[in-house]
């Protein structure tokens, strides 16, 4: 057992060298001192460890080497010690001399074991004297009755520096942290003598070193003396330090984890897998994943830079080339970006929605968040929803706060709804037509007599009682959203080129970033989360077999979740039955709202996570039954993760893995030379075009709706119009790969 060797090619050391073997100092029928566990006897060794300089080459061993001893050989040294015993108490004084003798030798007892307990009883009160004696006998017969295994033993001490008194000052440290040991029967020592300035039998040079360091690097059992130990007695020596070594330089377990099911699978990229990371084996690390039938909502909590987007990223590019339809919401765009290498063979898949990208040139999707088109006034409700939702999330609007400005943004986006079902699909109002209605009186009697009759009552009747200061709130936002190139050219656009629930029907890997976590970012963030809700809700009209399962990765969903103001445990509570799987990460899992934990922690089928802090670690530690301390999930290393999972329709303890990393599952894949033939294929795919194309048609937008509103241009003919129009008013599937 060598617990506490520093190094291990012995033959590679150079510098001054220490050496000291230890001994028992008397004879081993005397026990040593009864160690506690609590405070941890390996603390010594770990702080002269902790003081060495390894830059310098210091290095320390402390080996000791154990030989069990046989049943037979326990058997005849137990009566070699009863008979000594026997003879010393015969030489000692005192009335109980023949009792004691008897009870050392097992006599009159029918077991022929000697019983220390019953012995105690024995030794007189009188005859101080004789006590210590009397104490060394019993604690002999004690030893005797314990029927620990026992164990020959040999402890090496090596030490190495660069100056010899450096070397003998750690050897000195590393000795006496055996003193512990040390009580009144007996004690460590080192083999040797002191003869004034001489040391007879150290072995510090010739053949008692070369010796000493043969059995050191070799193993070879071969003590200076034969001494005997019981398990109980060198118990501290037998383990790794534990919670209670208070040294700072112990490596940490964190605590009991509970071993990984049996039922996990062994991953080899199979599509109907999760792929979830790598277990430890009797075998070995092997890589494993948890069937995707048992997979509804997953959350994945750590520090940031721990590890839990990269499991992410290695689950989305498994269900993207398994075939899967998925969409991964990325704040920052790295994400994004690491996963293109691997799916530059599924450009005709892919849709990526990113403002991320800068410069005028720059292509850019289309989104109107307004559009009709293909769509009937049985879905007017369900557009005009997700908009008023994202507003009211973001502003912090409800029923009894800023209820003004609520139902004037009703109001405004039900009416351009309205007009997308009069106007041609190429004149749509988008989401920058909310400041004209609001704003310009001309503009907005324009569009009165297309209007529902509820609508224009409104604007008729209500509206003008309103005072100025009514809209500001909604104006001020969407002239936020119009100052971004990028997400004007966005929302701007009369003709959409991204569809979520064609995405959801036709199995597309859509790739979306809503660039930062401002309020601005927030508001685009909850256009997709809403219209993604809104588009799940609207697969009622589908038969369930027919629902294409569609995984949603919401990366940083603490700064979303905040804005959706509980929308998001809606998505969980209701869109699992319309095959939408959501899998969330956060930071800290208390930093979501209580209503979205909630409905987390109620629909999850996978749970797992990194490093968290304290109030986050009792969360999950509640949550796994307390089969997991919290202390554990504050100090993992990075990449590591505690999970529980569903197998079988039941949910697994607890236990640990090591997530994947990208390259490692997916690297024979990898084309980084093909990103840019990808981004040329997505442009086709998604329908994208430079920013200031978009941006010269939004300019002009206004004019064009209000000249056709009033007479002065007409319908255009049938035939595809620049976005894919397939002349019958619906976007053509060839945008989508289809």
């Amino acid at each position: 057992m060598r617990p506490w060797r520093s190094k291990t090619k012995m033959t590679q050391r150079q510098g001054a060298r220490g050496r000291a073997e230890l001994i028992l100092a008397r004879d081993d029928r005397y026990p040593l001192r009864d160690v506690p566990l609590d405070p941890d006897p390996l603390t010594a060794f770990a702080w002269v460890v902790g003081r060495l300089k390894s830059d310098e080459g210091e290095a320390v061993d402390v080996v000791v080497d154990l030989l069990a001893v046989g049943h037979w050989a326990r058997h005849r040294r137990r009566r070699r010690i009863s008979a000594a015993e026997a003879r010393r108490a015969q030489r000692t004084a005192g009335p109980w001399q023949a009792q004691m003798s008897q009870a050392l030798t097992g006599q009159g007892q029918r077991t022929g074991r000697s019983r220390p307990a019953q012995m105690s009883a024995l030794f007189p009160a009188s005859s101080a004297g004789g006590m210590a004696e009397r104490m060394m006998s019993r604690e002999v017969a004690e030893k005797l009755a314990r029927n620990d295994p026992v164990f020959e033993v040999q402890v090496l001490v090596s030490t190495q520096a660069g100056s010899q008194k450096r070397a003998s000052d750690l050897l000195d440290a590393a000795v006496s942290a055996f003193e512990v040991w040390t009580g009144s029967m007996n004690r460590f020592r080192r083999v040797g003598r002191r003869l004034g300035l001489l040391e007879v039998g150290t072995p510090k040079r010739g053949w008692r070193a070369q010796r000493f360091d043969r059995r050191l690097a070799r193993g070879f059992f071969s003590p200076a003396k034969r001494k005997v130990v019981s398990a109980s007695e060198i118990a501290g020596l037998l383990k790794p330090p534990t919670a209670r070594c208070g040294a700072a330089n112990v490596v940490r377990s964190g605590g009991m984890v509970p071993a990984p099911p049996r039922e996990l699978i062994t991953y080899e990229r199979q599509p109907d897998l999760l792929p979830v990371g790598w277990v430890e084996s009797e075998d070995g690390a092997r890589p494993v994943g948890v069937p995707l039938k048992d997979t509804f909502f997953t959350l994945t909590t750590g520090r940031s830079r721990f590890g839990k987007t990269e499991a992410a990223i290695v689950k989305m590019v498994g269900l993207a080339r398994a075939g899967h339809g998925c969409l991964f919401l990325d704040p920052h765009a790295d994400a994004l970006a690491r996963m293109k290498p691997y799916l530059t063979d599924l450009g005709e898949r892919i849709v990526e929605v990113n403002l991320t990208a800068r410069g005028r040139g720059a292509p850019q999707a289309a989104w109107n968040l307004f559009s009709m088109e293909g769509r009937s006034s049985e879905d007017l409700e369900m557009r005009v929803s997700a908009v008023v939702d994202s507003f009211a999330s973001v502003l912090g609007w409800d029923s009894g706060v800023n209820n003004r400005a609520l139902t004037v943004t009703t109001m405004a986006a039900q009416s351009l709804c309205e007009l997308a079902l009069v106007l041609p699909p190429e004149l749509a109002p988008t989401l920058f037509q909310m400041t004209k209605i609001l704003s310009d009186d001309e503009w907005r009697e324009a569009t009165l007599p297309h209007l529902s009759a509820i609508t224009r009552e409104y604007w008729s009747l209500r509206f003008p009682k309103l005072s100025p200061d009514a809209i500001t709130p909604v104006t001020n936002l969407i002239d936020r959203l119009r100052s971004s190139a990028n997400v004007a050219a966005l929302f701007g656009s009369s003709r959409s080129t991204y569809d979520v629930r064609l995405a959801m029907d036709h199995g597309l890997v859509v790739l979306a970033c809503p660039a930062g976590t401002g309020d601005k970012d927030k508001l685009i963030s909850n256009f997709f989360i809403y219209d993604l809700l809104q588009a799940a809700l609207s697969r009622r009209d589908m038969a369930p077999e027919d629902r294409r399962p569609f995984h949603v990765f919401v990366d940083e969903m603490q700064a979303i979740d905040g804005a959706a103001r509980g929308n998001l445990a809606a998505l969980l509570e209701q869109c699992g039955k319309y095959g939408i799987r959501l899998h969330a990460m956060a930071q800290q899992p208390n930093r979501l709202t209580k209503m979205t934990l909630d409905a987390l922690l109620t629909n999850r089928s996978h749970l797992s996570s990194t490093t968290v802090g304290a109030e986050s670690a009792r969360l999950l530690s509640a949550e796994w039954a307390r089969r997991v301390a919290p202390e554990t999930l504050t100090q993992m290393a990075k990449y590591n993760f505690i999970g529980s999972f569903t197998l079988g329709g039941a949910v697994s303890p607890a236990f640990a893995f090591k997530g994947f990393e990208l390259s490692e599952i997916w690297g024979d894949v990898a084309h980084p030379e093909a990103v840019a033939a990808l981004d040329q294929r997505i442009d086709i795919t998604t329908g994208r075009r430079p920013v200031a194309e978009r941006l010269m048609e939004l300019e002009t937008l206004d004019r064009r709706i209000l000249a056709f509103l009033q007479g002065r241009t007409t319908r255009p003919a049938s035939g595809p119009g620049p976005d894919g129009d397939d002349g019958a008013g619906r976007r053509s599937l060839r945008l989508l790969g289809r």
